[in-house]
């Protein structure tokens, strides 16, 4: 039965940790630029995509610090 409760937490920690890497997205866009995701997925500017790729890392070690 450990097991499956540990299955359950790791569900509802990844949908939480979602939710927040949704909004920081979001808020990223909005600092940025107002054409945030038009700009890295049809403009392919690999300079904002690797600032939001650390931001949203440095976002899921602070979520796992939490965690723990």
């Amino acid at each position: 039965m450990k097991v499956f409760g540990n299955v359950i937490e790791m569900f509802v920690y990844s949908a939480v940790y979602m939710i927040i890497v949704l909004v920081s997205v979001k808020i990223i866009g909005a600092i940025f630029t107002t054409d945030f995701e038009k700009k890295i997925s049809e403009e392919n500017n690999i300079a904002l995509s690797i600032i939001c790729a650390c931001i949203l890392i440095g976002i899921a070690l602070l979520v796992a610090a939490v965690v723990r």
